[in-house]
């Protein structure tokens, strides 16, 4: 069965897990009104309410969560992989760089 992930944005580069996920697992990503988006396999074991990206993003791109900019990957992050502190930093909105 597999496990679920919530997107909160169309344009979001990542998705919330749901439960906790073990590498390997097949996550479901869902809207919040509860449509299926996709499937994809995890890379990595991701705790409850972390992170899981969506697509692969070069370092330096930037990452988008509830349709707003939470940071910039530090290294590249490939689909599946955990999205957290080891691998973006945050960019406060507003803030020239």
């Amino acid at each position: 069965m597999a496990k679920r992930a919530l997107l909160m944005a169309d344009a979001d580069d990542v998705a919330t897990v749901i439960e906790a996920v073990c590498a390997g697992d097949t996550v479901a990503v869902e809207t919040k009104q509860g449509e299926a988006v996709e499937e994809l396999a995890s890379a990595h074991d991701i705790p409850r309410f972390h992170k899981i990206a969506l697509r692969d993003m070069a370092a330096h791109d930037i990452v988008h969560k509830y349709g707003q900019v939470i940071g910039e990957a530090t290294a590249p992050i490939k689909r599946g992989d955990y999205v957290h502190i080891h691998n973006i930093e945050s960019i406060k909105t507003g803030v020239e760089r």
